[in-house]
């Protein structure tokens, strides 16, 4: 549908409501000069406020709410006759209507149709009487009469409704028809079935004065019912957000460092406040990326405007209602979307994203919204600030990386090349008249270049994506350790899996994997021993790693000055990265009796 056609529905749908409005406040209008004073001025007024309390306060039914008022407003017609029922009736709907912050068409429309849904289920019923029996005399007269007047007149005010949703051009499916339906029918049968007691225990003639109290206590537990239903929907409904705030920040903080940082959201994001559609926009550099798009929100369109949005609008704002009138908020959203709210994001005082709130219905964004819509926008502030730390960290870690590889290379492999260098320079001297000696030099330096080739293989391998990240820990593990298998016939490296291994963060994979390989390359180098026995054991506390040789050990003391010396990853390096990850890390060695390193991962929960 373009959108030319959808404003013209929308502007039928608008005419449709006026006219309602209009005829509603013109039989408004007439009942007013026919109306007669009450008879009783205390029970009116006692009706006039339990009418006005059971409409305001709405009941949860299913997933949807309604009102029961209608008993009320039917004991009205009988006591104070209809013109007088239809003034109170569709003032006491505009009050409830302002009060809840409705606009001004949807205020008088849905006052002039249930003033009109009255008057037309009273009409009817004119028609209808004579079926029923001329005098209603009898109670099932009476109680056919008050079901058939209850049920065309919920009949006619829903007919009002859908009218409306059918002419709008947003979706009106049958799934909300028939929600709505449900929600409405059980309104009507409580209705129904309150009615019904009304003229039963007034068809019992007890000899009683019917006064005010009768009527206070008789419609005491409907307006009970209204105070209790709308404040457990209340309760309820503030439960919900704050559970799914909670649950909303647990999600995020989890993925901080995943690159779909926003994945799953969705199902936290509905209980916080209502929308048709949302995005949410990040910006880098001068690129603004959709990081998120549910419902009706348009990414193309949403994308074209952010820069001109980014200087315009600084905080939290409800953009113009229609935001036909305003052309670059027109454009960002899906031509169905009448309502909308713009958070920014900011991180240090600059615009680093934003979130884009449509609805399909005019209207103001309640106070609860508001606050649940500004929560959010704090939590993707503090979250867009951490995922930025932690780019910056990765970027020092690269260059620290980067370095170490390059001392490793000046320090290792350079090293023993340019030794080789020098010893086949003096070989090539050499040859022509001492032919043994130039050999001697050649038997020397293939072995040394041989372990620089496979130095070089190893520095290769070691800047290759990491093999966590690929195969996940167990199986990189078993890569790692056939891969030492396979450089030397006799190496021996056991290794045994205990228990299921969790998924750990990335960051704690990489700990127990580096800590693994850098353990088993010094026990085969330095240990004195070709092999090593790996245990790897899952508990629901944490992944323990325990790496054992019988080697010759040493003492501790004398091996952490050497590290601090070294140019490995080396013992303190090791510890060090398991502080900063959580865990704990333990050397046991002894001079002669081997060594075992044990690490201690915290699970992620």
């Amino acid at each position: 549908m373009d959108i030319h056609k959808m404003e013209n529905r929308e502007q039928k749908a608008k005419q449709f409501m006026l006219v309602t409005s209009i005829l509603g406040f013109i039989v408004m209008l007439a009942a007013g000069f026919q109306a007669a004073l009450p008879f009783s001025w205390s029970i009116f007024l006692l009706l006039v406020t339990f009418l006005f309390i059971t409409e305001f306060f709405a009941i949860p039914v299913w997933k949807g709410a309604t009102t029961l008022g209608f008993p009320i407003v039917f004991t009205m017609d009988l006591l104070f006759g209809l013109p007088l029922t239809l003034v109170v009736y569709g003032v006491v709907i505009l009050c409830v209507n302002a009060l809840q912050k409705r606009s001004v068409h949807i205020l008088s429309f849905n006052a002039a149709q249930l003033v009109i849904s009255f008057l037309g289920a009273k009409g009817l019923m004119l028609i209808f009487a004579p079926v029923l029996g001329r005098s209603l005399e009898t109670l099932p007269e009476t109680m056919s009469y008050t079901a058939l007047f209850t049920l065309l007149f919920y009949v006619i005010n829903h007919t009002f409704v859908d009218l409306v949703l059918l002419i709008r051009p947003q979706p009106y499916r049958f799934r909300d028809w028939k929600q709505k339906t449900t929600v409405e029918s059980v309104g009507m049968m409580i209705s129904i079935v309150y009615l019904g007691l009304f003229f039963l225990l007034g068809n019992q003639n007890r000899g009683e004065v019917v006064d005010i109290f009768s009527f206070f206590f008789f419609f005491s537990p409907l307006v009970a019912l209204s105070l209790i239903g709308a404040s457990n929907v209340k309760l309820r409904r503030e439960k919900d957000r704050l559970l799914g705030l909670v649950n909303l920040n647990e999600d995020l903080n989890e993925r901080i460092p995943d690159k779909k940082w926003l994945a799953g959201v969705e199902k936290n994001l509905s209980k916080l406040f209502e929308y048709d559609g949302i995005g949410i926009w990040t910006k880098e550099g001068s690129t603004w990326i959709n990081q998120l798009s549910l419902g009706i929100a348009d990414p193309k369109k949403e994308r074209t405007n952010l820069d001109s949005f980014e200087e315009k609008y600084r905080e939290l704002t409800l953009a113009p209602s229609p935001i036909q009138k305003d052309e670059q908020v027109r454009n960002s959203f899906h031509p169905y979307v009448k309502t909308a709210v713009l958070c920014p994001l900011k991180v240090e005082g600059d615009t680093a994203g934003f979130i884009l709130i449509g609805k399909t219905r005019s209207g103001r964004i309640r106070p609860e919204e508001s606050k649940m819509m500004k929560a959010l926008v704090n939590q993707l502030e503090v979250l867009m600030k951490g995922r930025s730390l932690i780019d910056e960290r990765e970027h020092r870690m690269i260059l620290q990386e980067r370095n170490r590889i390059a001392r490793e290379i000046h320090d290792g492999i350079a090293q023993s090349v340019a030794a080789a260098v020098m010893k086949l320079e003096v070989a090539k001297r050499q040859a022509p008249g001492k032919p043994d000696k130039a050999f001697e030099l050649l038997h020397q330096v293939i072995p040394e270049l041989r372990s620089s080739l496979s130095e070089i293989r190893e520095s290769i391998y070691a800047l290759r994506p990491f093999p966590t990240e690929e195969h996940g820990l167990v199986q990189a593990l078993k890569e790692e350790a056939d891969r030492v298998r396979s450089l030397e016939k006799g190496t021996q490296i056991t290794l045994t899996i205990k228990g299921d291994v969790p998924i750990l963060k990335p960051e704690k994979e990489k700990l127990v994997y580096t800590t693994f390989k850098e353990s088993v390359q010094n026990a085969l180098k330095h240990a004195g021993t070709a092999s090593a026995d790996i245990v790897l054991t899952s508990t629901e506390d944490e992944v323990i790693l325990e790496v054992s040789d019988a080697g010759v050990g040493f003492v501790l003391k004398e091996a952490l000055i050497k590290a601090r010396k070294g140019k490995h990853f080396g013992i303190v390096n090791m510890s060090e990265e398991a502080g900063r990850n959580g865990a704990s890390f333990q050397i046991d060695s002894e001079a002669g009796k081997g060594t075992k390193i044990t690490l201690s991962v915290p699970a992620d929960r």
